[in-house]
């Protein structure tokens, strides 16, 4: 009993040491105690406990029995990043405890004792017990048990032991240099994957995410192998880094690891996910202060986008150096190679500049750019030592305006697809781009502040260049019209700037338009092509907004874009602009749904060129569709009544659906208008699995003011998410409403009592208007844990429209999204006699953009400047109150 109450006053001893240690260390890191030193000293921190511990740890062995003469020859190590003194205040303790063959017996019950009193005094640890072979062994087959030796030292215990072991493992590591290199990059690679590719993340892990402090490590790991060390000065002196890359890396790390420090004494444990409100905190805290258009948060982050592009650079290259490669395929490569020019030469899968001529190729930017045109036209990677040398050459040269012949090689290098996209990468990582669009260099690394955006302006344009280039390869409709487009120079140009003109007070299209003037001009494009450009860049959210905002079953709607496009050719460009601008926002932003909008107004568009009917005239592909449903209606026994609604049905009814869903829906719909009893309600799942889709037809009857506030209601009382609605009117008084919402409730698809139970509730919420709707439940279930944090910079937007239309207003809503905000805005509508007449609902993550076309109570445009506000300042009301709940 007394030596369980011993054990039980060391771990706390020891938690207060951590605590307290812990604490003195933070208050030196806030008074400008250097990132370096904190590591430092939080390592010699975890040292004493560690030590003290294992020493205890040696002479409970020893009470219980265990020889002396086996316990000397136990080595305590540290390795990864508590190995190399690289520590957060809050990192696990990677511990090894070496133990010969002949001490073995006696590890067991010192490392039992040394893992329960350090995870006692609240230390996380990693543990392992290995002989000097099994820990060599391991580590040939795993690169991270491999990785992580690699930073190895010793703690306490026997040095002989710790000794045998490393020199061992070090000449093992470099007998298998190739294998190893090539495991430890493939195990990054996955990590990357993961944790993001770029490193233009609006959300990085600082650690993990490309350009991070793993690749920082990378280098070290790879130093190891091929040249027995991972301090970085020493790979220097050994001519594996140059100086440049070594103070680049330097810089990095001292950044990066003083980030990693903050994150985790704000946490008070490990965190190394830089969330948007941690950011804003940060720069403030940090001192920034920002600049005209730059908020103190983008200067933060464009300097740490800086320096993870730093990085990545380096550590790309060493990779490169250090990968194991084969001697045949490089012989076979120049062998198979032909001379493009008297500088230039081109095998299989690569090009490259002849090594004589190498060092005044690399310093001269229109030979730089005319070897891109050449990659890009081909299909050839740039070989390593060709590109290595054009980067230092680059780094090193005086900034200054593009000559002619530069400017002809780059819009050579934007006229193919090919490998246009990596090479536009490697321009920008060179500076080299900003030359040629000065309006470059102010967009490095600026953040796109919300959750639609996943990536800053820069990488942004950067992914949508690459995700048009990619069509090229497609057997689609979007393949074959990219590549209808004879001369691609200006969409691609026009990708590559299309929101630069972000960050600005004013609307970043009319800024960007300006932008794309100036870059004509400076690119010394003729007329045609400026106009070209220039409306391309004013107009490229044009086609994604009548889609998606606008009701194109309505002549006017579809004949006002076609006026505004002007030609079918201008009409293409606009729409690969605009998929491929949805492409890069970010994962799922292309939804199918918004790519059926995009292609019905295109179809549409591109008809009345060709044709000069308007949606609905004289449309053959249409009349077919009908008489299908015509024919599947007849055929399984539906009423004439049924038959006479086919004619009636809106274009997007039509469109987007198949002719037996529309057919089995209109029989349904059928069967209760000749019952009239209530509304119809049924929910149908969607073919992916991925939501359930509520329709909901309503007679119209003298109101229809207050039906959508029900609806919406019953469904947020229910528990349902809203992503999506389409309110549509079929005939002159029925009331046809689509609702496409998630079951947080379910983690596949709902169940069909859950989906008739749903339905019940709707029904009761419109055929009983008076009656109070379920309680909303006060704890909501949620799909996935990773929430999006509550940062509302930008500013919600009611607009109302009354120069479109002469018979009703469109009222536009931009704000982000709650639970419930939606049912509530109905409400508000409902309250203030507003009518809607048609309705658009587009939620993502945590932004929503709806559209309602609406009238007064008696059918009429809404005009008077008080109702509007009345309106506004309700809607307002709503939406405030659920930012301050948040």
């Amino acid at each position: 009993m007394a030596k369980s109450i011993t054990l039980a006053s060391s771990a706390l001893r020891y938690r207060d040491q951590l605590s307290e240690g812990r604490s003195r260390v933070e208050s030196r890191f806030r008074t400008g105690l250097p990132s370096f030193q904190t590591a430092t000293a939080l390592s010699d921190l975890y040292d004493q406990i560690v030590s003290s511990v294992f020493e205890e740890a040696l002479q409970h062995a020893l009470t219980g029995g265990a020889k002396s003469l086996h316990t000397e020859k136990l080595a305590l190590v540290a390795h990864g990043g508590y190995g190399r003194r690289d520590i957060s205040p809050y990192s696990d303790a990677d511990l090894m405890l070496l133990t010969p063959r002949g001490s073995a017996s006696c590890a067991a019950p010192v490392a039992g004792a040394l893992v329960r009193d350090l995870t006692d005094a609240s230390l996380d640890v990693g543990f392992s017990v290995r002989t000097p072979a099994e820990a060599c062994s391991l580590a040939w087959t795993d690169p991270k048990i491999y990785t992580s030796l690699t930073e190895s030292r010793l703690l306490c215990g026997d040095e002989t032991t710790f000794r045998k072991f490393h020199e061992s493992f070090r000449t093992g590591a470099k007998r298998r240099w190739k294998t190893l290199n090539q495991n430890a990059i493939q195990t990054r690679r996955e990590e990357r994957r993961k944790w993001g590719e770029t490193i233009y993340l609006l959300r990085p892990n600082v650690k993990r995410s490309r350009g991070g402090l793993r690749d920082i490590q990378l280098v070290r790991w790879l130093g190891f192998a091929t040249h027995g060390e991972t301090d970085l000065a020493q790979l220097f002196s050994l001519g594996a880094l140059s100086s440049d890359d070594l103070e680049t890396l330097r810089r990095a790390h001292g950044f990066m690891l003083r980030l990693r420090h903050e994150l985790h004494f704000r946490a008070k444990r490990s965190q190394d996910v830089l969330d948007r409100p941690t950011q804003m905190e940060i720069a403030r805290d940090w001192g920034y202060r920002g600049e005209l258009g730059v908020l103190p948060v983008e200067e933060f982050m464009q300097d740490y986008f800086e320096h993870t592009r730093g990085v990545r650079y380096v550590s790309a290259f060493f990779d490169d150096d250090h990968r194991a490669r084969s001697r045949t395929a490089m012989a076979l490569e120049r062998v198979l190679s032909r001379r493009i020019d008297d500088k230039i030469r081109m095998g299989p899968t690569h090009i490259w500049v002849i090594p004589k001529r190498l060092d005044a190729f690399a310093t001269c930017l229109p030979d730089v750019l005319r070897l891109m045109q050449f990659a890009n036209e081909n299909r050839r990677r740039i070989a390593h030592p060709t590109w290595q040398a054009i980067r230092t050459a680059m780094q090193n040269r005086r900034l200054s305006p593009p000559d002619p012949q530069s400017v002809q090689s780059f819009l050579a290098l934007l006229s193919q697809p090919g490998r246009l996209a990596s090479l536009l990468r490697r321009l920008h990582e060179l500076r080299v781009i900003e030359q040629l669009i000065p309006a470059m260099r102010r967009c490095r690394g600026l953040l796109q502040f919300n959750a639609y955006h996943q990536f800053t302006v820069d990488a942004h344009c950067l992914r949508a260049v690459q995700a048009a280039t990619e069509f090229e390869d497609e057997e689609t409709a979007m393949g074959r019209r990219y590549r209808r487009i004879k001369d691609k120079t200006l969409l691609h140009l026009a990708l590559l700037i299309h929101d630069l003109g972000k960050g600005y007070d004013e609307d970043h299209s009319e800024v960007g338009r300006r932008i794309a003037g100036d870059v004509a001009d400076a690119l010394e494009l003729e007329a045609n092509q400026k106009e070209t450009l220039q409306w391309l860049i004013h107009k490229h959210l044009l086609m994604n907004t009548v889609a998606f905002r606008h009701d194109l079953n309505d002549p006017d709607v579809v004949h006002d874009f076609a006026a505004e496009v002007g030609s079918v050719g201008r009409l293409e460009l606009l729409l690969v602009h605009s998929v491929a601008d949805l492409i890069a926002v970010g994962p799922d932003v292309l939804s199918d749904w918004k790519m059926k909008l995009i292609e019905d107004l295109y179809l549409r568009t591109r008809r009345y060129f060709e044709t000069g009917n308007l949606p609905g005239e004289n449309d053959p592909e249409l009349d077919l569709h009908r008489t299908e449903i015509v024919s599947l209606i007849e055929a399984a026994g539906g009423s004439r009544s049924v038959v006479d609604l086919v004619s009636e049905l809106p274009l997007s009814l039509l469109r987007h659906r198949a002719s037996d869903e529309i057919a089995n829906e209109l029989i349904q719909v059928g069967k209760w208008l000749g019952e009239e009893k209530g509304c119809y309600c049924a929910g149908v799942i969607e073919p992916d699995g991925s939501a359930v889709r509520y329709n909901v037809v309503v007679r119209q009857g003298d109101r229809r003011v207050g039906t959508f506030a029900r609806i919406t209601g019953a469904l947020f009382a229910c528990g349902l998410t809203i992503f999506r609605a389409n309110i549509e009117t079929v005939g002159e008084d029925l009331l046809w409403d689509s609702f496409w919402v998630s079951d947080p409730d379910f983690a596949d698809q709902p169940p069909v009592d859950r989906i008739q139970k749903v339905c019940k509730v709707i029904r009761k919420a419109i055929d009983e208007p008076e009656s109070t709707l379920p309680a909303a439940r006060r704890v909501w279930k949620t799909k996935g844990s990773d929430e999006p944090e509550v940062v509302h910079l930008l500013p919600t937007k009611i607009i109302f429209d009354n120069d479109t239309f002469d018979h009703q207003t469109i009222l536009s809503l931009f704000t982000y999204d709650r639970l419930g905000l939606l049912a509530e805005i109905g409400m508000v509508l409902f309250a203030n006699d507003v009518s809607i007449q048609f309705a658009k609902i587009d939620t993502h993550l945590d932004q929503i953009a709806d559209v309602f076309y609406i009238t007064d109570a008696a059918g009429q445009p809404i005009i008077d400047e008080a109702y509007q506000n009345q309106i506004r300042e309700a809607i307002l009301e709503v939406i405030n109150k659920s930012t301050k709940s948040s």
